[in-house]
């Protein structure tokens, strides 16, 4: 939304609502949620600084947890490869086959996964979207742990909604279909207070788009970032071998 000036008028510039600027419906969906990826990200640019291909990082997190997540890479991929959208799977490894290694998740003994990024989000009824950034010929896989009830997943178009839990694997079509989350509910099924909302942690599992076009390593990529003029496109077209 168009973020407010002091003034209260509206800016030109665009962002996340801030929570004050929210109706109580949305504030009690969104106050007590948390989101962040895991993995790996691309190139993107943010207040006006480009930032390379990289690995996400967070203050106390431990190689062993990024291998515990790429363990769980390997499993839904697993799922994917031999489901009823196998041609998707086909297309998204592809891909992966296509990227340098030190951009995509990978299995215990080096193996290559479908996947780039897994973004987790706790305790979040998400609002109608379509996810981006995934490739677009690819399937969204994801899978959830907690004690909770609702946050079913939506497709309006379909009118369907979709309960899974622990153990499940839910592969839909997030990058073209929209969806959204039914009310996060308490494990008994009454509604939660804002302050102490019941713990759901989803775990949705992706190709991100243009990693197939990161350089070859972590040194190489910074000194792409560091020798590229302003105006220079981000993915430069790479010459043919």
């Amino acid at each position: 939304m168009r973020r407010k000036r002091k003034d209260g008028g509206l800016s030109k510039v665009t962002g996340v609502a801030y929570l004050k600027d929210l109706g109580d419906e949305d504030y009690e969906r969104i106050k007590p949620a948390k989101g962040g990826t895991f993995g790996y990200n691309s190139r993107d640019m943010r207040g006006g600084q480009l930032y390379p291909c990289r690995l996400t990082r967070y203050s106390g997190a431990l190689p062993a947890e990024l291998r515990l997540m790429s363990e769980l890479a390997k499993e839904v991929g697993e799922a994917l490869r031999w489901s009823y959208v196998q041609n998707r799977w086909e297309a998204q490894f592809k891909k992966a086959t296509q990227t340098p290694l030190p951009f995509l998740l990978k299995t215990r003994d080096g193996g290559r996964t479908p996947f780039t990024t897994i973004t987790c989000n706790r305790s979040w009824r998400t609002a109608a979207h379509v996810d981006k950034g995934d490739l677009m010929e690819g399937f969204g896989a994801m899978c959830c742990l907690g004690d909770f009830e609702g946050c079913d997943l939506v497709f309006p178009r379909y009118q369907t909604a979709v309960r899974y839990r622990e153990g499940d694997i839910i592969l839909a079509n997030v990058a073209n279909e929209v969806h959204g989350n039914t009310p996060l509910l308490n494990p008994d099924g009454t509604k939660p207070s804002t302050a102490n909302p019941p713990e759901r942690l989803v775990c949705v599992l992706y190709y991100e788009e243009n990693m197939d076009q990161c350089e070859t390593s972590v040194e190489a990529e910074l000194e792409f970032i560091n020798s590229r003029e302003k105006g220079d496109p981000i993915y430069p077209k790479k010459k043919k071998s």
